[in-house]
């Protein structure tokens, strides 16, 4: 068997390799988003066509007072997933990417870093293995953006297991 990209070929015969199923609702439905704000944090979530527009307007000095979620996440216990989207931002700013618990104690589950972002739109790849998952699917995504005033702009959002 011999495969390029989804085609392959197998004794003679094309066969179309299936993709990664996209663990992730369309990014660009306001209903697959929960948008946080606490304690003083503020912010907006907005569409813009196929993109997302997350915006914090006035963060308080603790990063996740405001934060969009991508909730209700079926993640397996010691699977890999990759997690990839393009990103800009319409200054230099830092934001979080994390896979998280969305219940107490809201532990990481194998993903936490921070990325700067620009005016210009970069792709960004993040491979993690999941721990300690929730198996009543209350596993989340979180793009943390209460580090500083800034407005990001996410596109193509995909989660796939590896």
């Amino acid at each position: 068997m011999k495969c390029l990209a989804a085609l392959c070929v197998v004794a003679g015969l094309v066969a179309f390799a299936e993709e990664p199923k996209n663990l992730l609702k369309p990014i660009n439905k306001l209903e697959t988003w929960r948008f946080e704000k606490h304690e003083g944090g503020d912010g907006t979530l907005k569409i813009d066509g196929d993109k997302v527009v997350l915006a914090s307007t006035k963060v308080t000095g603790t990063d996740w007072h405001v934060q969009a979620i991508l909730p209700n996440l079926d993640l397996k216990e010691g699977q890999t997933y990759v997690l990839k989207f393009k990103a800009k931002a319409d200054r230099l700013c830092t934001i979080g990417v994390h896979a998280m618990l969305d219940e107490e104690d809201w532990h990481e589950i194998g993903l936490g870093e921070q990325i700067m972002l620009g005016k210009t739109a970069a792709d960004h790849e993040f491979r993690f293995r999941a721990y300690s998952v929730s198996p009543r699917k209350k596993n989340r995504i979180a793009l943390v953006l209460g580090h500083e005033e800034c407005a990001v702009t996410i596109e193509a959002m995909t989660l796939v297991e590896k």
